[in-house]
């Protein structure tokens, strides 16, 4: 799905070095980032030769890594290389996943008594492979369903640093480039047999023409091409400065981001769709202009000291924008500013023996998402109206199948950045090695993205073919010759809007132990409650299903209400971490507890606020109307229970792995079962008893170390 994230069975993890978690408001630095910022460090240096072998119930994952460093050139390489096969059901050859990635990482170092220069490069290659053959069991005898895809994706980076080890006014440079391609290929071949009489439009420009018959059964085939291109330039500079007890950093910089695809898109042959129900035409990505983004920052992070007292405040400002848009939008030109404070309170110790600190922190920020390209480029909208269908099974020369084609641009150049703004404030406490953390976090967006609805009144020509004897004709009718009906369809079509309006809240926490020295065990308790309030902020265009005299009720409602809903859930995870050195051994234990999950839909009248007359006019929705034969089928039944709160009670499950070093600790072995004791008591919703199971999942492996 487009604008959603990326695929995480691509990531490869062996490579990891350290994993690095900054709560609060992100610095400005970081774009649009809501929720903290998970920050991965490769692994860098050493001269060991790493292998990695793991196997469970879906999938088999080998790798093998080497490091070189030469201390005395300030030199290190490492590279890596993994091979993963998934299979989700082993029973089923339609799901599966290959994976191959590997990396070659370099960095070289210069140091003297004023300055230490670094320069870092890295070469990424991931290629992802899917084959789904036919399934006997599913695909009828004789007919053909095949589906194939791979990705090849090639990336290289580098980053430049300049540090000043002298501690002046200017601190470090940095210089960051990035490019990576990749080649997307899917190929897909189905034997379609339409359920009805279909026809095949191929015209890519509006008017009338003919259009052919699908056959009863044919063979469809579907390539898509792809080769998405992305660029990345960062640049920043951080100078300090104090005075007394107030120590200063500033940093200043700006970022460049470029996206395209210069793929060749969907290619097959329109007479033969892969889907009957397909109401688009083959468009090349490459046709699609590149988007650029482009951002400055400036961050100042000031530590004062007042006695025993510490505070740390982080203030900054982002700007962004996107470039190369056509002046038709009302984002060209537009630049977003983000401003976003953290803050810092360290008290004084309490106690002398065992002291305990207190820290509070808070923060406060805005962060601006820019539209994907496929919301600022959709495809065009193609409604094909057949006006002339006359089919003889006993004299084929004179079918005629009469289309006329509208062709519309469902872009909406009023498309907005979505704007989001976080607060949250939290309390962290230690004593003897005992941590507690807890945070409340609450942020609203009000114009966030989503598929809107918008309306176009289609008028098109119904031909009558009565009195046509095909017996007696030589060729298919002549639309001269015949009487026709002028009609009018309203047509209700999904456009990108900004009107999604959405409000989180949360309370998370976090505790850990000390290792207790008898039992050598550590306990870590951690969970959140969190709660989602989602609604449209646009009112909404619908058609109701209500087929009167054979059709779909031609009038469209106005809706104030849809789509709104409330989540929430509560979860908690104990971890019990055992670590035995004299036995080489080590345990780990979790304890794994959504205490309960709800949701609710918002409550919906039904009843329109307006609607649309077959002329495209826009009218009040009174009393008159609700009784009135026809229109009164725009009201929408709306029954009590779609409105009550659905709540699912507790879902537990213990998970376990043991961890085994031999050989000097040159092998460790490791094996874990998941879900090995599971509690899904069965509940009881609106007078149903829903049911649930678990199974256990297993799984091993084994890493060498040399």
């Amino acid at each position: 799905t487009t604008g959603k994230g990326i695929d995480m069975r691509s990531i490869s993890t062996d490579d990891i070095a350290k994993v690095e978690i900054v709560r609060g408001i992100p610095s400005v630095e970081y774009g649009d980032l809501t929720s903290g910022l998970v920050n991965i460090e490769r692994k860098k240096g050493g001269n060991d030769l790493e292998a990695r072998f793991k196997a469970d119930m879906q999938s088999q994952l080998f790798y093998v890594g080497k490091g070189i460093e030469l201390t005395d050139k300030q030199f290190t390489l490492n590279t890596g290389i993994d091979y993963l096969d998934s299979k989700i059901d082993p029973r089923n050859n339609r799901e599966n996943f290959k994976r191959v990635t590997g990396s070659i990482r370099a960095e070289k170092r210069w140091t003297n008594d004023h300055w230490r220069l670094a320069f870092n490069s890295n070469l990424n290659y991931r290629g992802t492979f899917e084959n789904d053959k036919n399934d006997p069991d599913l695909t009828p005898s004789g007919a053909i369903d095949s589906y194939e895809s791979s990705n090849n994706a090639l990336s290289l980076a580098g980053t430049l640093s300049l540090n000043n080890r002298k501690k002046g006014f200017f601190r470090s440079l940095s210089l960051t480039a990035s490019a990576s391609g990749s080649w997307d290929n899917i190929h897909q071949e189905k034997t379609v047999v339409p359920s009805k009489l279909s026809v095949v439009p191929t015209a890519t420009q509006p008017g009338v023409h003919d259009a052919e018959i699908l056959p009863s059964t044919y063979l469809a085939s579907l390539d898509v091409n792809g080769n998405p291109f992305n660029a990345f330039v960062k640049a920043i500079a951080t100078f300090n400065y104090n005075y007394r007890n107030w120590f200063n950093i500033i940093k200043v910089g700006g970022d460049w981001r470029m996206n395209k695809n210069y793929g060749e898109g969907q290619l097959y042959d329109m007479r033969r769709p892969i889907s009957i129900d397909i109401t688009t035409r083959p468009r090349p990505f490459n046709d699609i202009p590149a988007e650029h983004n482009l951002a400055f920052f400036i961050e100042e992070a000031s530590k004062l000291r007042l006695g025993k007292h510490r505070i740390d405040i982080t203030a900054g400002l982002r700007s962004a924008s996107l470039l190369n848009l056509d002046n038709r939008y009302v984002l060209d030109g537009k630049i977003y500013l983000d401003p976003r404070v953290n803050a810092k309170w360290a008290l004084p110790r309490i106690g002398e023996r065992k002291p305990l600190s207190i820290e509070l922190s808070g923060g406060v920020g805005w962060h601006t998402k820019m539209p994907d390209i496929s919301k600022l480029y959709p495809d065009l909208f193609y409604y094909d109206l057949i006006q002339l269908n006359f089919f003889s099974n006993e004299n084929p020369a004179v079918n005629r199948m009469n289309v006329r084609t509208f062709v519309d641009d469902l872009t909406n150049y009023n498309l907005k950045a979505a704007r989001n703004m976080k607060w949250e404030v939290r309390a962290d406490f230690s004593i003897d090695d005992h941590r507690l953390s807890v945070t409340y976090f609450r942020e609203k967006m009000t114009s966030g993205f989503r598929q809107g609805k918008s309306y176009t009144r289609y008028i098109y020509n119904r031909y009558s073919t009565e009195g046509l004897d095909p017996s007696t004709m030589t060729g298919p009718p002549d639309l001269a010759d015949l009487t026709f009906t002028p009609d009018t369809i309203l047509k209700v079509q999904s456009v990108h809007t900004n009107g999604s309006r959405i409000l989180k809240e949360g309370v998370e926490f976090q505790y850990s132990s000390k290792r207790f020295p008898i039992i050598r065990t550590r306990l870590t308790v951690n969970g959140a409650w969190f709660r989602t309030t989602y609604n449209n902020s646009q009112p909404v265009y619908k058609r109701p299903s209500v087929v009167i005299d054979g059709r779909q009720i031609r009038y469209i409602g106005l809706y104030n209400e849809d789509d709104g809903y409330i989540r929430e859930s509560f979860n908690t995870n104990f971890t019990f971490d055992t670590d035995i050195p004299r036995l080489k051994l080590g345990f780990s234990t979790s304890i794994q507890c959504m205490w309960f999950t709800s949701s609710q839909s918002m409550w919906e009248s039904g009843v329109p606020i307006a609607y649309v007359n077959m002329e495209g006019e826009l009218l009040p929705y009174t009393d008159a109307e609700r009784n009135d034969m026809i229109l009164q089928h725009l009201v929408e039944p709306h029954y009590e229970n779609n409105f009550k709160k659905r709540t699912i009670p507790i879902d537990a499950n213990i998970n376990i792995k043991v961890t085994k070093k031999i050989c000097r600790d040159k092998i460790a072995l490791a094996l874990y079962v998941n879900r090995l004791v599971s509690y899904h008591p069965d509940y009881t919703l609106f007078g149903n008893t829903i049911r649930r199971t678990s199974n256990p999942y297993f799984g091993m492996e084994i890493n060498f170390r040399l």
